[in-house]
């Protein structure tokens, strides 16, 4: 192994010298000093190319709506297969990652290992505006804003979704880049103003110096305006408090039998119209266990809410509700819904030992809202990875929070 000096100073190598390589494999110059082995080998180099560059074969990372355009481009219609672009289901027999879809920071971390199982020389294309930008749900907590905050990108394919026939476009675009690689060029980046202006979103994001100022200003203006939908409790400083009339609402149907329960049993003769009624958090496991002697035989769901600390002429203090539902199963199903109220740093029952499949669930508000489940076999993160920071569902959570290195 032979290392080159460095170059004087002032004195600028030429692009590829091969005194500049730091590292020469021993057999180099003897298999140059070969008569006629240099001529063989050009040959030999461009039949490698043209078999690099025509037999792309792709490891499909399809998490959303992307993929179904993917797999679209399998079909008859546009056949990648006629190009040698085969799809692979194992990364290690793949050199192309086609990124179709929203990664969430749960899901980096997969992607970047199958990516690095993948073998030398290997390409990444970034399908679609989530792949690319997180597009829709860059803002949300649970997303990375672009791929190429993980991998690094080759080919990007614009769209909400891209159709089969961008996705030959990237392609064709990716063995040019190989191409080029392989005779020791880059690729000149493509100029297409009529691309651009197709791919543009119809409402630009704020700080993009593409955007209408007008927009900004009305947005501003309308988030002035609360709705009936949108009231809050707040008055003005100076005059009246503004009153909205409430929005209609119907009393859901209740099973005439949970009611007789309720009433019978735990002592809940209150049935809010809008609502399920509250049960007692230390009697909500007992609840349970006779609305399934009583036919209730499927959990529907548990799902908690945030309610913040509120001032003003409706006070109330920070609180969890956390519901429940259950379903009888078969024909004319009934369904029974209850509450529980909690307050903040207080724990409720898990189900787990009455309903196996509220283990998920339960898991799932304590990684979303914080809820703490007394008696949970593992209580621990589902969605988000495990040293996030917070609970994102929280009302207080801001939802552009970072979460290095995903986001």
């Amino acid at each position: 192994m032979a290392m080159s000096e460095d170059p004087p100073k002032g004195k600028k190598l030429p692009l590829y010298d091969e005194s500049a390589l730091p590292y020469e494999h021993p057999l180099y110059k003897p298999l140059l000093s070969v008569p006629g082995l240099s001529v063989a080998v050009a040959p030999l180099d461009m039949i490698l190319q043209w078999g690099m560059t025509n037999a792309l074969w792709i490891f499909p990372m399809a998490t959303s709506c992307c993929g179904i355009e993917l797999m679209a481009a399998a079909a008859s219609r546009v056949d990648l297969d006629r190009m040698g672009t085969i799809v692979r289901a194992t990364p290690r027999q793949a050199d192309v990652m086609v990124v179709a879809g929203t990664i969430t920071v749960k899901m980096a971390p997969r992607v970047k290992t199958l990516w690095e199982q993948m073998p030398e020389p290997k390409w990444c294309i970034a399908m679609g505006s989530c792949a690319i930008s997180g597009d829709f749900y860059r803002n949300l907590y649970s997303v990375i804003p672009g791929i190429d905050t993980v991998l690094p990108v080759d080919v990007y394919i614009p769209g909400c979704p891209p159709n089969p026939e961008g996705l030959m476009h990237g392609l064709m675009r990716l063995q040019e880049k190989v191409k080029l690689a392989r005779e020791g060029g880059l690729p000149t980046r493509e100029e297409n103003p009529a691309l651009l202006d197709l791919t543009r979103p119809s409402v630009m994001r704020f700080k993009d110096p593409a955007r209408d100022p007008s927009v900004t200003l009305a947005q501003e203006e309308a988030a002035l305006h609360a709705t009936a939908q949108d009231s809050s409790d707040e008055r003005p400083i100076d005059g009246p408090a503004v009153t909205f009339a409430p929005a209609e609402v119907r009393a859901p149907e209740v099973d005439g039998e949970f009611v007789a329960i309720l009433a019978s049993e735990f002592g809940v003769t209150e049935l809010p119209k809008d609502a399920p009624p509250i049960v007692e958090a230390a009697r909500h496991v007992e609840l349970a266990r006779r609305l399934r002697a009583a036919g209730y035989r499927q959990l529907v769901l548990v799902a908690a809410t945030h309610y913040p600390e509120k001032t003003g002429a409706k006070a109330q203090a920070e609180r969890f509700e956390v519901t429940y539902g259950l379903r009888t199963v078969g024909a004319r199903s009934r369904v029974a819904l209850w509450r529980v109220c909690l307050a903040p740093g207080e724990a409720v029952d898990t189900l787990v030992g009455v309903f196996a499949g509220a283990d998920w669930q339960e898991r799932e508000q304590f990684d979303l809202l914080g809820v703490t489940f007394a008696g949970h076999p593992d209580l621990r993160r589902l969605m988000l990875s495990g040293d996030w920071q917070g609970h994102p569902l929280r009302k207080d959570y801001p939802a552009d929070k970072a979460c290095a290195p995903w986001r």
